[in-house]
């Protein structure tokens, strides 16, 4: 118990009090990267992630382009479009 009031209390110092919308889950992370300050924190959330979505599309990225090769194999080439 005393290690997350140490914690709540260098968060309060930090912020001038506690943040508005803060939740334990947040005070735990916040232990966890060692980041006190919210706003800081909360740059360090949306840069996890970005990098968590980016990583995402990466990988639907690679599906598609396995799923074009096996259809191209099959199907060869697309056809044009006769107008």
């Amino acid at each position: 118990m005393g290690r997350m009031k140490d914690v709540c209390i260098q968060i309060m110092e930090a912020n001038g009090g506690i943040p508005e919308g803060m939740t334990i889950a947040d005070v735990a992370r916040m232990k966890e990267l060692e980041i006190y300050n919210w706003q800081e924190y909360e740059r360090q959330q949306e840069k996890s992630r970005l990098q968590y979505i980016e990583s995402k599309n990466s990988g639907e990225i690679a599906k598609a382009e396995q799923t074009i090769k096996k259809f191209t194999k099959i199907y060869g080439e697309g056809k044009e479009e006769r107008s």
